[in-house]
């Protein structure tokens, strides 16, 4: 774990200069031993026992370290390694203090001050070697400095006054020493395994990065050579084995490729970059789809800025490029059949209406009228009863047959040549246009037209029926008071609506009386929604709704034997408006319910004020009865009126009883 590793390498760092304290042991030892033995009488040879025991302890730990060198981190970091070791340091200290005990006091002056000096180099020598332990360098410390105070104090005079607070000084500053350095290596060594331990965890990361992620790794020297690469961007490059392409120029592996002179230049250059396109010809590559890489790379700068390394990344983006080309196919195609969808027809229609006007921005204004040939058409083509075959044959045939309409049209088209000219497109459901993007004489727009219609007329045999598919064709081209392409749009919708309105598989062309039409239509339904919301009375913009009443008379008898209510509409402006008119446009639009409401109300309240009872006959919408609501309806007409029940008769069309006979 992380504090047996980090006592593992205090020891490990203890014993290696515990060789050196060991050594200085011996060498002391044979120094003092050379020193002393020649003034040494019979009586006090024993005292020569201590320098040997001193070789003897310097020795004995020499060859225990030497040994446990060799030992692993989990090993060097038990108790028992640290306790021998401090065992070795208080043992050499006690053979060290013997001789300043026993030996000191017997030699002469010149001897002594040899001795001193032996005892100042070897104290901190000592101490230093153990000051990894602490423990280990304040035994020494502790041991040998009292050691040569008890043999200085068994001197006399000045040399005694003066050595004694000498060592006891520099006992104090060995021991604080000490334990400043014991605490700066015991930091050091946490330092390194902390950063052991997070470059443990990044390696683990890179290498999961590296086998899961979609980037690769790099690295190279200061000359481009790599020092590392992923082994996915590798084999990307065709080699299996990565460390192959250790000391391989980067930019030679990359030669192929197009984009790759950017890169050489950025890498010339100390300056970070990001997302180089890169593309390698598939010749280069184990799997032909990847060819598009995007390269990112960092400088390492020394402290006068010159390049030391590069490190980067490179991502595979061949799967991104290719789900980039799908969703803008998508984006612009229609699903179904692969034609062209409404957003590329209305985008390409605002383009060359955009030309169109500049082209004729430049001309007098005696050359202002519609330029002749039309400069653009747009063709609007709409399948007939299409939804029948959707409801009969279901909508898996009817997808079929709009795939088959799509054919036809895209081989029709492809026959008037220039295709960049011409855009087909569905604009959704059974609905398709041609967008003709160039001059064209008004005689080939309609043939075009006639074409388009004539490639769909061969009957489409399915597996379960066979459909004759018929169409109508609105047609409208660009003139100079079209100011945008909406409008464009709307002249053809127009025209379309004139095509169904003329008995379907046809073509019709937009003219000015088709808007006029529209505009009139338009105003009629807002002029009704304003008297219908207030229809008891008159409104100064769109006049009066009033019942006219047609008697009806009993020949046999004579007599009056009751009225038909007939609805009249009396415009401001456009003066007496027919039923056949406005009502169909109500049915249209939604208003027929209440208009139908109305007159129920109105006839009954009217037939209240007769001088005398008789029937009443009010005529009924169809769509008054699809609402389901029509009994609440009566009741409420014959409450609000007073009338007797008998007197009211409702008259049906036909249509409902073919509609719903039940």
């Amino acid at each position: 774990d992380g504090l047996g590793l980090e006592q593992g390498r205090l020891m490990q760092a203890v014993l290696r200069m515990a060789v050196m304290a060991a050594g200085s042991s011996i060498g002391i030892a044979l120094l003092v031993l050379w020193l002393v033995h020649p003034v040494m009488s019979g009586a006090q040879r024993w005292m020569l026992l201590w320098p040997v025991g001193l070789a003897a302890a310097g020795l004995l730990e020499l060859l225990d370290v030497l040994r446990s060198l060799g030992w692993p981190l989990a090993r060097l970091a038990q108790p028992a390694v640290r306790w021998r070791l401090i065992g070795h340091s208080v043992l050499t200290g006690l053979m060290f203090a013997a001789i300043s005990v026993f030996i000191y006091p017997q030699v002469d002056a010149e001897q002594r001050y040899l001795l001193g000096m032996i005892a100042c180099a070897a104290i901190p020598i000592g101490a230093m070697a153990g000051a990894p332990l602490r423990w280990g360098g304040m035994g020494w410390t502790l041991v040998t400095s009292a050691g040569v105070l008890l043999g200085v104090l068994q001197l006399d005079g000045l040399v005694r006054d003066v050595s004694v607070p000498l060592t006891l000084l520099m006992a104090v500053l060995v021991m604080v020493s000490l334990n400043a350095i014991g605490r700066s290596v015991r930091h050091r060594l946490q330092a390194e395994a902390t950063a052991r331990r997070e470059r443990h965890a990044l390696d683990l990361l890179l290498r999961d990065f590296e086998q899961h992620a979609d980037d690769w790794l790099w690295e190279t020297d200061a000359h481009g050579r790599l020092r590392r690469i992923s082994s996915r961007m590798a084999q990307a490059l065709g080699v299996s084995d990565a460390h192959l392409l250790i000391g391989r120029v980067l930019i030679e592996l990359l030669r192929d490729a197009e984009g790759s002179e950017p890169l050489a230049r950025h890498l010339s250059e100390p300056e970070p970059f990001r997302a180089l396109a890169l593309r390698l010809p598939s010749r280069q590559l184990l799997q032909t789809a990847r060819q598009h890489w995007t390269v990112s790379g960092v400088p390492l700068l020394d402290a006068e800025a010159r390049i030391v390394s590069w490190r980067g990344v490179v991502r595979d983006v061949t799967l991104l490029r290719e789900q980039s080309r799908e969703l803008q196919r998508l984006a612009h195609t229609d699903v179904l059949t692969g034609l062209a969808n409404r957003h590329v027809l209305q985008r390409r229609c605002a383009e060359a209406v955009a030309r169109c006007h500049v082209a004729v921005a430049g001309r007098s204004p005696e050359a202002s009228a519609p330029p002749t040939p039309p400069m653009l058409t747009l063709c609007l083509l709409d399948l007939d009863n299409f939804k029948e075959i959707n409801d009969t044959l279901g909508h898996a045939v009817g997808d079929r047959l709009l795939r088959k309409v799509a054919r036809r049209l895209s081989v029709c088209v492809a026959g008037f040549g220039d295709p960049a000219a011409h855009v087909l497109a569905r604009l959704g459901g059974d609905e398709f246009a041609l967008l003709i993007d160039r001059s064209h004489p008004v005689a080939e727009r309609e043939a075009m037209a006639q074409a388009l219609l004539q490639a769909l007329r061969p009957v489409w045999q399915d597996e379960q029926a066979a459909v004759e598919v018929r169409a109508s064709l609105g047609v409208a081209s660009w003139d100079v008071l079209h100011p945008d392409a909406d409008r464009l749009f709307q002249d053809a919708d127009l025209a379309l609506y004139a095509a169904k309105a003329a008995g379907r598989d046809v073509v019709r062309t937009f003219d000015a009386p088709m808007r006029a039409e529209l505009m009139r239509r338009h105003g009629l339904v807002r002029d009704l929604g304003l008297l219908l919301r207030a229809p008891a009375g008159e409104h100064a913009e769109a006049g009066r709704l009033m019942l006219h009443y047609q008697p009806q008379f009993d020949l046999a008898e004579g007599r009056l034997s009751g009225a038909e209510a007939l609805l009249r509409w009396r415009h401001p402006v456009r003066g007496w408006i027919s039923p056949a008119e406005f009502v169909p446009l109500a049915e249209e639009h939604g208003l027929i319910a209440l208009l139908g409401e109305w007159v129920l109300h109105r006839a009954c309240l009217d037939a209240a004020g007769w001088p005398e009872p008789m029937r009443l006959a009010v005529n009924l919408s169809a769509l008054q009865f699809k609402r389901g609501d029509i009994e609440k309806s009566v009741a409420g007409a014959i409450e609000a009126s007073g009338i007797e029940p008998y007197m009211l008769e409702l008259e049906l069309t036909e249509s409902i009883l073919i509609s719903d006979t039940e």
